[in-house]
């Protein structure tokens, strides 16, 4: 009897040792012992909610047909199987209709994980044709991988202070080789001129533009300043207001200066689903706002908790009176939310009021922060302990695994229009406020050029947009800039994408004038 009742209780712990193993085989093999340890602190197998919790952390790993653990090379292969399977199908279709085509594919995207492309404006074929793009399988997979390994890794409970800040090791890496591939295709580039055949090399131009961190956080920087002189000269005030989600958006709760423990109010959601709280939140904020007619601006920094939870700085300016009320709406709007969970009151919203009415100082940390870790120093962050400088790669590789925004100006004119005005080389005769708006613009004086622009500026665009390569229409060219009396009109030319031009260009020349491809070498 006691050799039975053992030999029952060995066969029962060796399938629970194999349970455990198949469920952690699931994630990518340096996980394992990780997400392993967490379970076993938990209570291991013989605990049911040390079970649960694995199991809602492998959620987003069981039954893909591309695991988490996937390369640059699994998801070509991918793309190319999918691809295959989904021109397959539509060949196999007998006399469908578009709306029956449309159908059958986007359940195939489905059982790939991937949502299928929309019709847009009525037309089916466009989104079919994506469909049986090798191009598009790809993007598609690249998104859906990086975002379901996220959301595991944020579940697990890797995604925290002490280990993995803002994203897993994977994104990071996945962002690295993300930005390599468009340096090495823009460096290979050549941009050429439809009717002249002028040819300019495409990395100069990206080189001097907002695509260059470096410009892309001057211009951050100059809108800043901007807004401080523009608020001055009207006698406003400036504060700085910081939002952040309610405890079951946050995986992890604090315990010490790097350290930290799985939050139990957590409900499993993800960084996107706390962006879009926010976005509720401020949505709601501003129509109240503009219900009672308040006068504020300002600019609103997204960026992650040490995990992965967004939370909002902003710079806010207005009559002072006005500032106040809006800010009081903001954190009433903040608060309906769980007011009475601990820390809700102190924490979810916060403000602090400019001693001089400047907003550039505090804006320019999370600036370089947020983008290349510029002039940051030796400046810590306060929630890992880590040098800001070296901070940045890691929120620029979080934003982009979560298609978070994170920069936003409101309440002023738009930077579209300012960047139009800056290519416009002629002196605008028809109307004195595009002049205004073209000089400031040219000048780089986000103040003059707010000032020129508040009696309303708008883009002209072309009529029709072009077709892309799928069928439907794309953006509309932009042909200047108008106040409905004058226009700045730009010097409009048709430029093409040769790529790899450069690259065919120095085989010749190796090669004596003998053309090759370079790309088994690369």
């Amino acid at each position: 009897m006691r050799d039975r009742v053992a030999a029952a209780f060995e066969a029962e712990q060796r399938r629970c040792r194999d349970w455990l193993k198949g469920m952690l085989s699931l994630f990518p093999l340096y996980w394992s012992g990780l997400v392993g340890a967490e379970h076993e602190r938990r209570g291991g197998v013989d605990s049911s909610e040390a079970n649960r919790w694995l199991l809602a952390a492998v959620e987003f790993a069981e039954g893909r047909r591309v695991p988490l653990s996937a390369g640059e090379s699994d998801l070509r292969a991918s793309a190319a199987i999918a691809v295959a399977q989904s021109k397959a199908l539509v060949t196999c279709l007998q006399s469908p209709s578009p709306d029956e085509v449309l159908q059958e594919v986007a359940a195939l995207a489905g059982r790939w994980g991937v949502r299928a492309p929309s019709a847009r404006g009525g037309e089916v074929w466009p989104a079919v044709r994506r469909v049986l793009c090798a191009r598009w399988w790809l993007r598609a997979l690249r998104r859906v991988v990086a975002h379901d390994c996220e959301a595991a890794a944020v579940r697990a409970g890797l995604v925290r202070r002490g280990l993995w800040c803002y994203v897993s090791n994977d994104q990071l890496r996945r962002r690295r080789q993300q930005l390599m591939r468009q340096r090495e295709a823009i460096q290979g580039a050549v941009l050429e001129e439809v009717e002249s055949g002028e040819q300019c090399e495409l990395d100069e131009v990206v080189k001097g533009s907002v695509a260059n961190p470096a410009i892309k956080r001057g211009e951050l920087m100059t809108r800043v300043r901007g807004c401080d002189e523009y608020a001055k000269g009207k006698g406003w005030s400036c504060e700085f207001w910081t939002i952040t989600c309610p405890s079951r958006y946050h995986a992890q709760v604090t315990t010490g200066p790097h350290s930290s423990v799985p939050n139990p109010k957590y409900e499993g959601k993800a960084p996107r689903d706390g962006q879009m709280y926010l976005r509720e939140v401020w949505a709601r904020a501003r129509a109240a706002w503009d219900r009672r007619g308040l006068q504020v601006s300002g600019l609103r920094t997204a960026e992650p908790h040490h995990d992965a939870c967004p939370h909002w700085h902003l710079v806010a300016y207005g009559p002072a009176d006005d500032l106040e009320q809006a800010r009081e709406l903001l954190r009433a709007y903040a608060l309906q939310d769980s007011p009475d969970e601990p820390g809700a009151q102190e924490r979810r919203f916060v403000h602090l009021v400019s001693v001089d009415g400047s907003g550039a100082a505090y804006a320019a940390k999370y600036i370089a922060k947020n983008i290349d870790g510029a002039n940051l120093g030796e400046g810590r962050d306060n929630e890992t302990g880590r040098k800001l400088s070296g901070m940045a790669e890691r929120v620029s590789a979080w934003a982009a695994a979560w298609r978070i925004r994170q920069f936003q100006f409101w309440g002023m004119p738009g930077v579209t229009v300012w960047r139009v005005l800056r290519k416009v080389g002629e002196v605008c005769q028809d109307s004195a406020v595009v002049e205004a708006a073209r000089l400031a613009a040219d000048a780089g004086d986000w103040c003059a050029y707010w000032s020129a622009a508040e009696g309303g500026l708008m883009l002209l665009k072309e009529e029709e947009g072009r077709l892309t390569e799928y069928g439907d229409e794309g953006s509309r060219r932009v042909l200047g800039v108008s106040d409905g009396v004058g226009a700045a009109l730009l010097a409009v030319r048709s430029w093409v994408i040769n790529w790899g031009a450069k690259r065919a260009k120095v085989a010749e020349a190796v090669t004596g004038g003998r053309l090759v491809s370079l790309d088994l070498c690369l």
